[in-house]
């Protein structure tokens, strides 16, 4: 069978776990079917670290899911040397694309993963079953964030032609004769919210560490608030913000810790999820910090359309590093935000400053509480400046004030891109160092190509416009 319809539309034949390592070993040696693999609670705990373990791979959370976005935004600008994502950053990707092809293969890949928990029926000692629900219930959320995930990287924005443009194949069971079509992109979210709120109904509030780099219930209540704002339902998105700032226990780092806890790698008491990196499991010279620092790749720079927005004694300004050696457009400085060296910054998926700005976006687009809009802006602006001015803005302006906060508050974790995307907004490069510096809001390119391999795979896959 072809390579790719086995791991690009997660019918994988075999499943096996290797004793001696906690994550998923595919080994035609060791034949068993996928469900037929988990036979325990320390199964369960072992296919669950699987998932982790591929979504913190450098073609995923550990750099090109981040990168790429950003790289295709007006946030971010390429250095003359740049060649990683390229491409993308100059909006001429091809099919042949190794970038896609291997985000598709991992993300597919995580699915099986998590079809195989999910469709497992294994009785386990009463005393662990809410364990083993809470397992579960992170197999369906983090299926539920691979479909997110694939959506907006494969499809069009929700807004656009009411859902109804292409997604991705959801599939959710193993059949190895499986040539399945692709569903629409408001199909694809129905599903992202049938397993985020089915994990719900499974997990704790506390992720089994204790710690962010393992989901918990409000971890996916704070990805179902982004999911319910990317498809403008603005009381859902207000209700799940709202109980995660009020009721999830995390608190914002203070002004004078921010730029010391982005040094550190973590977001701390911010961090709702996040992916470890650690000192014994990190992406190394693939990190994602590794493309911006000069100690690495250096491959992209901030763009001074984003740099010129944030005042001089904004905390946010610690993500900047001035370097002599840059000249002419691509001047002054560099991004720092994720500094390790060696590739130990966590990725941020989502932490609480979102939630603040993901509550104040729906009431602003609510109407009838400005006070309400205004006091989480300025929670936000007033953290990273504290001269800032209060805003003053009101009704309709005051979207625009959230989208200004968001665009400087989340750069560079992947997000600039798809809000344009959301809200209508053209990519517009002033400080423009690549051969495309307008894109059109809704053209073809700006989601990605169905691997080759796919479409040659599946005579059912309809390849993306303009590929």
């Amino acid at each position: 069978m072809n390579k790719y319809r086995n791991f690009g539309l997660a019918t994988i034949l075999v499943i096996s776990f290797a004793c001696s390592s906690d994550f998923l070993e595919l080994t035609p040696q060791q034949e068993v079917a996928d469900t037929e693999a988990i036979q325990n609670l320390d199964d369960y705990k072992s296919a669950v670290t699987a998932i982790y373990n591929k979504i913190s791979l450098a073609n995923w959370y550990g750099r090109y899911f981040i990168l790429v976005p950003d790289v295709m935004s007006d946030d971010v600008k390429q250095h003359p040397s740049a060649n990683r994502a390229r491409d993308y950053a100059e909006y001429d990707a091809l099919d042949s694309d190794g970038i896609a092809r291997e985000l598709w293969e991992d993300v597919y890949e995580a699915v099986n993963a998590a079809n195989a928990i999910i469709n497992s029926s294994v009785d386990v000692p009463d005393a662990v079953k809410a364990e083993k629900d809470h397992l579960v219930g992170e197999a369906y959320a983090l299926r539920g964030l691979a479909y997110f995930d694939m959506v907006r990287l494969w499809g069009q924005a929700y807004a656009i032609n009411g859902g109804s443009s292409p997604g991705v194949p959801i599939v959710l069971e193993f059949d190895v004769s499986n040539e399945p079509s692709r569903n629409t992109v408001a199909e694809v979210y129905a599903q992202v919210l049938s397993d985020m709120n089915m994990a719900l109904a499974l997990m704790s509030n506390e992720s089994r560490s204790g710690e962010a780099t393992l989901l918990s219930a409000f971890a996916v209540k704070a990805l179902l608030a982004r999911v319910y704002l990317y498809m403008e339902d603005w009381q859902n998105a207000r209700t799940m913000s709202d109980d995660v700032i009020a009721n999830g226990g995390y608190s914002l780092i203070t002004n004078a810790n921010y730029a010391e806890q982005w040094a550190l790698g973590t977001m701390g008491s911010e961090a709702i999820f996040e992916i470890a990196m650690t000192t014994n499991d990190n992406r190394g010279s693939d990190a994602l910090g590794r493309m911006y620092i000069v100690e690495g790749y250096g491959d992209y720079l901030p763009s001074s359309d984003w740099s010129n927005l944030i005042p001089a004694d904004d905390a946010r300004r610690s993500w900047l590093l001035a370097d002599p050696n840059l000249t002419g457009d691509f001047a002054p400085d560099r991004m720092v935000k994720y500094p390790s060296i060696t590739g130990e910054d966590n990725t941020p998926v989502v932490r609480l400053a979102e939630m603040y700005l993901i509550r104040a976006e729906a009431n602003a687009r609510i109407g009838g509480n400005d006070a309400a809009v205004q006091a989480d802006i300025n929670t936000i602006r007033q953290r990273a400046y504290p001269a800032a001015a209060a805003v003053s803005a009101a009704g309709a302006a005051l979207v625009d004030e959230v989208l200004l906060e968001r665009r400087k508050e989340l750069a560079f974790e992947g997000h600039r891109l798809w809000d344009l995307m959301r809200t209508g907004g053209d990519v517009v490069r002033t400080n423009c160092t690549s051969s495309v510096c307008t894109v059109a809001n809704g053209a073809d390119r700006v989601v990605l190509p169905i691997p080759l391999d796919e479409i040659n795979a599946n005579p059912n896959i309809q390849q993306n416009p303009g590929y």
